[in-house]
């Protein structure tokens, strides 16, 4: 019951501001500016808002064949990758930022050290996973309203765009991968959080770090082999969705489950052994 109760108190404070919604329109702008599709003979890339400011996109759809699918899975890519870790944890970041030192010895006091850890924990996850999840299915509610199902052209495209999948499953897939990769960018914040309450430093050293990581398993790919370059990429924000289409996502849920054990032992290890609730 206390367990729930101090989960409640988490969540409320970090939805009770407008903060949440903001970061949602700003998910869903990262997706209308991610070029999602490339002229063959140009080369030029080419963005939602590009093609509504482009005058008639009717048009360029139907000369270009450009389908649902693909626009879906080109959206989730570049710049939202880049800087969803930033903007999914700011309702966790300032609602540990900004909280009092008084209300946090309180909450600790009537929970338990371990029951506050894991409820922030379990809180920050969920607030950054739904604020993703959301940004990115008001871009696919968009795209339905805008672009044709690959249904509607050859059998060529609709295996190229669906990857042997389903259509509820692909869309099924991409929202559950939106999902997992929310969870996820709250977890360096988290741990940052255990040891500073400086929102810029919740901000800027997750942002870092994950870009850094991005950037290494990038390059550790190319010098390995064409089996081991498809299991390393599983490890990568992008190998989330790639997960998914080729069967694998239960790699995905074990490692995201351990990624948050760890991250909850570290925190109540800490809180346990400092006596300055880690103000």
């Amino acid at each position: 019951m206390r367990t729930l109760r101090s989960l409640k108190m988490q969540l409320y404070k970090m939805f009770v501001s407008p903060i949440p919604m903001v970061c949602v329109l700003m998910i869903f702008a990262l997706c209308c500016v991610t070029n999602v599709y490339s002229d063959p003979e140009s080369g030029k890339g080419y963005s939602v808002a590009t093609m509504l400011l482009s005058g008639d996109i009717a048009q360029f759809v139907a000369d270009n064949q450009v389908v649902r699918e693909n626009v879906v899975r080109s959206a989730m890519s570049s710049w939202l990758i880049m800087f969803a870790p930033v903007i999914c944890v700011l309702p966790f970041v300032k609602s540990v930022s900004s909280e009092k030192s008084s209300l946090k010895r309180f909450e600790m006091h009537r929970c338990g050290k371990g029951v506050f850890a894991v409820t922030r924990l379990l809180a920050g996850m969920l607030t950054s996973a739904v604020i993703l999840c959301v940004g990115y299915g008001l871009f696919i509610a968009l795209s339905f309203g805008l672009f044709p199902s690959a249904a509607e052209m050859d059998e060529n495209i609709v295996r190229a765009a669906l990857h042997g999948m389903s259509f509820a499953g692909f869309y099924f897939s991409r929202l559950a991968g939106a999902l997992i990769m929310g969870a996820v960018c709250a977890l360096p914040a988290y741990i940052i959080s255990i040891f500073s309450n400086n929102k810029y430093m919740m901000t800027c050293i997750p942002f870092m770090l994950l870009h850094f990581y991005n950037i290494f398993i990038g390059r550790l790919s190319k010098s390995i082999s064409a089996e081991g370059k498809k299991r390393l990429q599983l490890f990568s924000f992008s190998g989330i969705f790639k997960a998914f289409e080729s069967s694998e996502e239960l790699y995905v849920f074990i490692a995201v489950i351990m990624l948050a054990v760890v991250s909850a032992i570290i925190a109540i290890a800490v809180l346990h052994r400092r006596c300055d609730c880690c103000e």
